[in-house]
């Protein structure tokens, strides 16, 4: 699997800097949105076997294909959902936390609306040595609905063409435990074999909810982000034995 990642990971870099050259961020993207938008929802179209649940309980993901979509990676954390927002929200820190980041930082956040937050992240990826790229993302958290949705920011250029993505989060065993979806579609400027990019797809689904899993777990009692965009923490209700 490794070998197949760096393959996947040289590929993608000869296709991202065959097409680079001095880039004037501030301009505009060149489309304003080719794949389709996730919208705030629950994924309840997927549904998981015995097997699927037996694997979650061991602490591994789960991987489901949604029929005319993406691919869908589910964890399970033990955590309350505050503790994992607050891993997700807190984007100023993805340096520390998430391989291959090495500049995260909001440049734009309206909190305005208490229904949808809108965060806007510069983030910078090093994907070989010497090689970099930089993606300006567009996100709406809605925490009453629990989920954030995420596109690039189309006003201004970004080194992928598109990326579309969601995550979801519901509660489990009263509130002590969550489950997490996470779904992101990314298209290339380059073509990039099929094959190749669904193996990056699902590895790279597999990381982002391996490291909320492990940073929530670890912080399982900080709220202090999560609270700072809305989101209200749920005392989990103990269960009489």
């Amino acid at each position: 699997m490794k070998s197949k990642i760096t393959l996947a990971l040289v590929i993608i870099t000869v296709a991202i800097t065959a097409c680079e050259a001095s880039v004037d961020r501030i301009q505009p993207h060149d489309h304003t949105g080719k794949l389709a938008p996730y919208f705030p929802r629950p994924f309840s179209e997927i549904k998981l076997t015995p097997q699927d649940e037996a694997q979650l309980a061991r602490g591994k993901p789960v991987l489901k294909q949604i029929e005319g979509e993406g691919v869908v990676c589910i964890q399970d954390i033990h955590a309350p959902k505050a503790a994992v927002w607050n891993q997700i929200l807190d984007f100023g820190m993805y340096k520390k936390k998430v391989n291959l980041v090495l500049h995260s930082s909001n440049y734009y956040v309206d909190k305005s609306n208490e229904e949808a937050k809108r965060i806007k992240t510069k983030v910078k990826l090093g994907i070989l040595p010497g090689y970099s790229y930089d993606l300006y993302y567009d996100h709406i958290f809605y925490p009453q609905k629990d989920s954030m949705t995420w596109t690039l920011d189309y006003s201004r250029k970004s080194d992928m063409d598109d990326v579309s993505g969601q995550w979801h989060i519901e509660e489990r065993d009263n509130g002590s435990k969550t489950r997490v979806f996470c779904a992101c579609d990314v298209l290339l400027r380059e073509f990039v074999p099929v094959s190749i990019m669904s193996s990056i797809s699902r590895a790279a689904l597999k990381l982002a909810t391996g490291w909320v899993k492990k940073q929530s777990e670890q912080n399982a009692d900080s709220f202090h982000v999560a609270e700072q965009f809305g989101y209200r923490r749920m005392t989990p209700v103990a269960v009489a034995v």
